[in-house]
């Protein structure tokens, strides 16, 4: 039968040649990325007002299929930098909408509602604008530089370095620095401070004023109080010294001096401002040739005379060039800031805000915004192409001395004021990024430091600033290295799936990396607040669970990063998370407690059972088995196996009451008819590694279940992986001890980490605490493992079942010791050096064909191939700002084009499948079930659970078994009492109060309606403590009582039946008393309420955009209303139900 779907599946194909179309494929992913992201920029009113009325349509929510079908019609046609066809951009449309569809159904209900999408999209869109606006990265904070000295003092007793001046693109890397009354200047090394030499011989009085002319130039002009310009070349030798005479200022007999310069390489100008008036003149300076030509100094050019549109009133203390814009600006002493526009000559704007005159003046290229300060205490940021003031820096409590930008970033820059504190300014954000005290206060003050009194600040690089005034101090922040993943620490990495991404925890962002290219694709900012110690995808992926070094633990949507619920923290770091279905787990290993959460619900969670695991010594680490039992491994030499249900050892050898307490447990829920635990397993041997012939004789650091060989592999610190045997094999029992056999190295070998290989786990990978990655095959032993448990199957259905069950099987098998047989050596399969520090994960991606991803403590994520040990590149973080970067390594990651592309075909087929209308059908009949008919559950299609799953649907017990057999039971009259064993099994149940508005709860009178609600309770209690899902068949089997719902709408007749009930929800001992919660709508009491009878129904606003609200979808979702009603009228009410045993 053909599959109908609610949109056309687009045809085309790659490239036959794999490595033509693999670079097809990642150009379409990341065209598909690009197109998720500009749709959620560019949302406008007319395609929300599209989507909200098309949510409106389906009732308020919609499932994957019109989804698809609603939301392509309003997608934006992609804008691809490559030749696309319309199959193609087709294709990008509905996996962008796919994409967005899963980021929104967080929960795998199957269903988006309006208010999820809206959330979602608020949440997006606000990331999206932080990264724009802040390209987010690693940010660094200044320190004082230790290593370096600068004994430094200025020739004049409490004289100062007044000017600093360094520029990168100079052919000599020199720091150059201006002395108080000296005509002389010094070149100082920047990496060193150390003093390269002394540069005289032009001036004859103190240095005012420098700036840099490029290429092809490469000279620095220099100005002082003698009335020179003196020219030096690139190796800071005299070129050329002019007079500043009446030439330049107009006037027969005058001189003066030049108190700042600047250079527009553009025009080819060169403007100075006289040191004491309020002129600035140009001169025009074509080649070196005629510099070295000259003279005399070259008259000024009344072309680029500004005379006439300048206002100022006192001296210009600054200028500056602003190349983007073909604009000059001056600062005054007068307060102002003037622009001249250079191309029409004329001054466009005179900027007023400042109190006090102005000293400095930045200008950032990149956001075009000026920066002016000077005796003022705080720093303007104007628009100096609309003359406006945009932003006004406050902090500083005292004049500003200096104000320079930080190379290499374009939105950094530090200010110095006369007190000597310093600020690191972001000019993207308007924030103090850091704020510090150049120099120790209290050791001036006593004497044991010489004042520093700053008059200048210089950076001498992207991580290196000098503060100068009577002495010289240096602060540095750590270089970042492009060729590191990240400069901090890293405590986990993910890798999904589904996406092609891997995640990795930086202190408490989230960076998210394109698998196929190995380039960072987004940062989610602010995740927790501590560090992230620990991190996992769920079982979907989702979320992102993330575990702090202050035991916090936060879920986070993985497609923004927006907080969806938080776990109850631990008293210490969180070591470790593992999803598991329905259920987290989580490990502290300072606090020793291993804490299990439920995670039915998507917006709040309750701890189900801590575990104490301070009996097992130091632990490292846990394994889950994918049933009911964690294994431990621990720095006091032993594995220690927990079964989660009771929060205990399963069984010791030397100490069997603990075995007696769970076993009498689990008797007495047997008793009371929980079938959930009827296959418990128990086994009759020990749960420690203590008891065991061979065991590990150093510390245990890591484990790892097998899934398809009843086996676990555990490792230690000598560098022996010992496999530890699992039902139906002897249980908890030693199966065979491995030593690593390395050729060329030389031990110990201590064991940091360990993987299986996908999917047939016949190899094991390795990680050592020297860096080392290595492989050997263990299929013989897992062969070994499948083979005994085979045979001990065959013999079971055979007719052996007892001597199986009891174990005497056993006693016919040879048992594993220290024998060569079980003991032994195993040669590598191949060995990399991976890591220069300890290989702290190994990360196995479940592809075709599959890949590591290892993380070490050297900061890296590498990846590597499963075959032969091949590296094939390193995530490397790059420099910031889009800085040209070469990669140290080169990304490979391994792919089958045309089988990626017919997954993500079958992933849109899935979803663009148009479900059948035969559940509607049902729960309108069961509905409309006469008030004859005794209570039965509402038979609704159960929601789409977690997709990439691998653990199985438990059978049905519980509620499962009680709605199935009310189901097929035959129809009974009110009167009929229930059958002798549903009165046997299903414990009584409180009936919720009636949901008519303003009426009293009562309890019915009838043996009949007892009957009925006591059955219905406990099918609903049951299904509670099996821990379903919100939305499940057997979690939504909510029992109407006889006769329909009170006020339903498809209860027999026009009015209430007298009697009926909804149960109550059920309430886990762990959740605590719930709040109260008001619902309005069609989740109000009497929203179902004749208005003749109860008055006026409850009802929702209209919608922003005017329209009506639908009606509410009575065949759907009366179901989730009836339950969210009985819960808020119980708690009400005070009628909190309780679980059933």
């Amino acid at each position: 039968m053909a599959r109908r779907l609610s949109i056309n599946l687009p045809v085309f194909s790659l490239s036959p040649d794999n490595e033509i179309a693999t670079g097809q494929y990642i150009r379409l992913r990341q065209c598909i990325r690009d197109a998720f992201e500009s749709f959620l920029r560019n949302l406008n009113l007319k395609s929300l007002s599209a989507l909200e009325h098309a949510f409106q349509k389906h009732g308020g929510e919609m499932n994957s299929s019109k989804f698809l079908k609603v939301v392509t019609e309003v997608f934006p046609a992609p804008e691809t930098p490559h030749r696309t066809t319309i199959m193609e951009k087709k294709f990008i449309q509905q996996m962008a909408c796919l994409m967005l569809f899963e980021s929104v159904d967080v929960d795998c209900s199957g269903e988006a509602s309006w208010m999820e999408f809206v959330e979602f999209v608020c949440a997006i869109a606000e990331e999206l604008r932080l990264q724009a606006a802040e390209e987010s990265g690693q940010t660094f904070e200044f320190f004082e530089a230790e290593q370096v000295a600068l004994p430094f003092r200025p020739q004049i007793t409490k004289c100062h370095f007044d000017r600093v001046f360094f520029w990168p693109q100079h052919p000599i890397d020199s720091a150059v620095i201006f002395e108080e009354g000296q005509p002389a200047c010094h070149l100082h090394f920047p990496r060193t401070m150390v003093r390269r030499r002394r540069v005289e011989g032009g001036h004859r009085q103190e240095l005012l004023s420098a700036s840099f002319m490029p290429a092809p130039f490469q000279w620095v002009v220099t100005s002082g109080n003698d009335n020179l310009v003196c020219f030096w070349d690139e190796n800071f030798n005299l070129v050329k010294r002019w007079s500043v005479d009446h030439v330049w200022t107009g006037e027969k007999g005058k001189v003066t001096s030049i108190g700042a310069l600047c250079w527009c390489p553009e025009i080819k100008a060169l403007y100075a401002a006289d040191h004491f008036s309020q002129m600035v003149r140009a001169w025009r300076i074509d080649s070196p040739l005629d510099v070295r030509a000259s003279n005399s100094a070259f008259e000024p050019d009344k072309r680029l005379e500004l005379k006439k549109q300048m206002t100022h009133t006192k001296s210009v203390q600054a200028i500056c060039w602003m190349s983007a814009l073909k604009c000059l600006a001056t600062a005054s002493l007068d307060t102002t800031v003037q622009i001249f526009d250079l191309v029409e000559m004329k001054r466009t704007y005179t900027l007023s805000g400042h109190k006090r005159g102005l000293t400095c003046l930045q200008y950032c290229e990149k956001n075009h915004m000026l920066m002016s300060c000077g005796f003022d205490n705080y720093i303007c940021i104007w628009d100096p192409g609309a003359g406006t003031l945009s932003f006004t820096l406050t902090g500083h409590e005292c004049s500003i001395a200096g104000l320079c930008s930080i190379p290499g970033t374009d939105y950094e820059f530090m200010s110095v004021d006369f007190e000597g504190q310093v600020r690191l300014w972001d000019v993207r954000r308007v924030v103090c990024l850091q704020n510090f005290c150049a120099t120790d206060k209290q050791a001036e003050k006593n004497g044991e430091l010489e004042p520093l009194e700053p008059r200048a600040i210089c950076a001498l690089g992207t991580n290196r600033v000098l503060i100068s005034g009577r002495r010289m101090v240096v602060f540095d922040r750590e270089a970042p290295n492009p060729h590191l993943t990240a400069d901090w620490q890293i405590h986990a990495v993910a890798f999904n799936e589904r996406r092609i991404e891997i995640v990795t925890p930086i202190k408490n962002d989230l960076y998210v990396w394109c698998a196929l290219t190995g380039m960072l694709r987004t940062v989610h900012d602010n995740v927790i607040e501590g560090t992230i110690t620990a991190m996992t995808l769920d079982l979907s992926e989702r979320r992102i669970f993330v575990g702090a070094d202050d035991g916090e633990i936060h879920v986070v949507n993985y497609g923004c990063g927006a907080l969806l619920k938080k776990l109850t923290p631990h008293q210490y770091e969180v070591t470790q998370i593992t999803c598991i279905p329905e259920k987290v787990l989580t490990l502290s290993a300072p606090e020793k407690m291993l804490v299990i959460h439920d995670d039915n619900e998507s917006d709040r969670s309750f701890v189900l059972k801590r575990i104490d695991l301070s009996g097992a010594g130091a632990i490292t680490q846990f394994a889950y088995d994918g049933g009911s039992v964690i294994a431990c491994t621990s720095q006091d030499w032993k594995v220690v196996w927990y079964h989660m249900d009771f929060a205990k050892e399963v069984s010791r050898s030397d100490g069997g009451e603990e075995k007696k307490r769970a076993t009498s447990a689990v008797g007495s829920l047997r008793d009371a008819g929980d079938e959930e635990f009827f296959n418990v397993d128990f086994p009759d041997s020990m749960s420690s590694s203590d008891g065991c012939e061979v065991k590990h004789a150093s510390a245990v650091t890591c484990g790892v279940y097998l899934t398809d060989a009843p086996l676990l592999a555990t490792a230690d610190a000598d560098g022996a992986v010992i496999f530890w045997s699992m039902p139906p094999l002897r249980t908890y029992s030693f199966f065979s001890k491995v030593s690593l056999d390395i050729p060329g190295a030389v031990g110990p070998f201590i064991v940091s980490s360990i993987a299986l290989s996908h999917p047939d786990e016949e190899r094991l990978y390795i990680g050592l605490e020297r860096g080392m990655l290595v492989c050997i095959d263990i299929s013989y032993i897992v062969q070994s493992a499948k083979s005994l448990r085979q045979e001990i199957l065959r013999r079971k259905e055979a007719g052996e079942a007892a001597a199986v069950i009891s174990g005497r099987i056993f006693e016919e098998m040879p048992k594993p010791c220290n024998k060569p047989e079980y003991v032994f050596k195993l040669t590598t399969t191949w060995a990399s050096s991976a890591h220069r520090g300890s290989i702290d994960k190994i990360v196995v991606c479940p592809r075709d064909p599959a890949v590591l991803l290892t993380l070490g403590s050297d900061q890296r994520v590498c990846m590597w191939s499963h075959d032969s040990g091949e590296a094939l590149g390193t995530l490397e973080q790059g420099l910031p700002e889009g800085l040209h970067h070469k990669p140290l390594t080169e990304w490979k990651f391994p792919i089958r084009a045309a089988e990626e592309l017919e997954r993500d075909k079958s992933f849109i087929e899935d979803a663009a499948e148009e479900a059948s209308d035969d559940s509607d059908s049902d729960d309108s009949s069961s509905l409309k079930t006469g008030s004859s008919s005794p209570a039965q559950p509402l038979q609704r299609s159960p929601r789409r659970r977690l997709q990439n799953s691998q653990a199985s649907i438990p059978s049905i017990t519980g509620a499962s078994a009680a709605a199935s057999s009310a189901a097929v039971s035959p129809k009974r009259s009110p009167q009929e009492p229930p059958p002798p064993q549903a009165e046997k099994r299903l414990a009584a149940a409180r009936s919720a109060p009636d949901l008519r508005p303003g009426s009293k709860s009562q309890r019915p009178t009838s043996s009949s309606g007892n009957a009925a609600g006591n059955a219905a309770g406990s099918a609903a209690g049951s299904a509670h403590r099996l821990g379903r899902r919100k939305g499940s068949a057997a979690g939504e089997a909510w029992l109407l009582g006889s006769g329909g719902g009170a006020g339903s709408p498809k209860a027999g007749g026009n009015s209430p039946t007298k009697g009926s009930r909804l149960q109550a929800l059920t309430q886990h001992k762990g959740s605590g008393q719930r709040g109260v919660e008001w619902y309005a709508g069609p989740f109000a009491a009497g929203h179902f309420a004749s208005p003749s009878l109860y008055g006026p129904p409850m009802a929702l606003p209209k919608l922003p955009s005017g329209r009506e609200r639908p009606k509410f979808s009575k065949s759907k979702d009366l179901v989730a209303a009836a339950r969210r009603l009985s819960s808020a009228l119980g708690d009400l009410d005070g009628r909190n139900s309780k679980d059933i045993f």
